[in-house]
């Protein structure tokens, strides 16, 4: 059986022999999915637009909801004929725009009827600001967007539909150019034939912005630090979307990231649940408390990140790095193996009396000097990856 494999068995045993369900990542996490699975969880912002008045249609973007209405973002061609191109006998008047949520919407209703925000100053910008009926019990992910300092040339990019197929584009593109001065991106997507117009494109980061012309086969992207900075400045409570803090695997900062997170939360917690079984009264509610979080990082974050970075320590590091971290990670197993060794008799026996078993207590304290050994291991480790030469 694998070291992951182990882990997440040990973790599980440590659930059931503390009785406590209900694990999850904290909300403040740092996130390492891919591009492409960061861009399946992004689907919930990406809606499908119809616009049934001039037959066009496209993608937009979720950038708030309110209580209830939806406020989407999308190219403005997709719902505005351009100058000079519309339709005999169109009425602006009438408009009827549709608009389908990819993701998030079980309500069964196909399509909504948006209105668009003609208030809305594009300030000559391919864009529009759309509202919609908001689903019962919808909500966008809110941590979605690429900080500016993560986005480079050639670095791979992603639609989230295209063809009005929600989903994330089989073929990935590349950064072709970025210019700050007219606030846009140009990504190459070969293979794509378009339809795309609206929708956003994203990095492993997160979303770069919205996608306003395609011209052989290479987007135009107006930037998403544009597009915020135009709602906010016409819209109070328009604009909900936040940094993604994600880092894809490929990036060594998630190793440098996600083990510092890791092995902190660790420390941190097992401290806890130490100081906590070494008191004479143990609270109930403090006890499962600290196991829960106790067990949530080793099974939501160690289990992960144990193996999930060699490849990159090795490629990245000096091979004494990666030896480092393999020491201290048997360490830290060794820790693990001590708080696993409660069961259900010792939980039912501080549930009941509200003190910990003279043994448990016994091991807690010899457990004390083998954590300050592994607090100094972690300060070594964490500097020693922090030395990494940047490019």
């Amino acid at each position: 059986m694998s070291r992951r494999r182990v882990l997440q068995a040990a973790a599980v045993a440590l659930s059931g022999a503390m009785l406590w369900p209900g694990l999850s990542r904290g909300a403040d996490d740092t996130t390492f999915y891919s591009g492409p699975e960061l861009g399946a969880q992004l689907l919930r912002n990406v809606v499908r637009i119809r616009s049934q008045d001039f037959d066009e249609h496209g993608f937009g973007l979720v950038v708030a909801v309110q209580m209830r209405h939806v406020l989407i973002a999308t190219a403005r061609h997709v719902v505005v004929p351009r100058a000079g191109a519309e339709p005999p006998g169109f009425d602006p008047s009438r408009r009827r725009i549709e608009v389908s949520l990819c993701a998030g919407d079980d309500s069964g209703v196909p399509y909504r009827e948006a209105e668009l925000e003609t208030g809305f100053e594009a300030g000559g910008r391919d864009i529009a600001l759309l509202r919609v009926t908001r689903p019962a019990g919808y909500a966008p992910l809110e941590r979605a967007l690429a900080a500016e300092s993560t986005i480079e040339l050639r670095q791979e990019a992603w639609l989230l539909g295209q063809e009005q197929q929600c989903g994330v584009a089989p073929r990935s593109g590349a950064m072709a150019a970025v210019n700050p001065a007219q606030q846009n991106l140009r990504i190459e997507f070969p293979g794509v034939r378009g339809g795309a117009s609206g929708g956003p494109a994203i990095s492993g980061y997160g979303v770069l912005g919205l996608i306003t012309n395609a011209d052989d086969l290479t987007f135009t992207v107006l930037s998403i630090a544009s597009l915020e900075a135009r709602v906010r400045a016409q819209a109070n409570g328009a604009w909900a979307l936040v940094d993604a803090r994600n880092i894809p695997p490929g990036d060594p900062r998630a190793a440098e990231v996600d083990l510092a997170e890791t092995l902190n939360q660790f420390l941190f917690n097992a401290h806890n649940l130490q100081g906590l079984l070494l008191q004479p009264n143990i609270p109930k509610p403090l006890y499962v408390t600290f196991a829960r979080d106790y067990n949530a990082v080793m099974m939501n974050r160690y289990a992960l990140a144990s193996e999930r970075h060699d490849g990159t320590l090795r490629r990245y590091w000096p091979e004494t790095v990666f030896t480092q971290w393999q020491a201290l990670r048997v360490h830290l197993w060794s820790i693990h193996e001590v708080f696993r060794a409660l069961n259900a008799g010792d939980s039912k026996l501080i549930f009941d009396t509200g003190q910990a078993p003279p043994e448990v207590q016994d091991r807690m304290r010899r457990l004390e000097p083998e954590l300050l050994q592994l607090r100094t291991r972690i300060a070594e480790f964490l500097h020693a990856i922090g030395q990494r030469a940047k490019p």
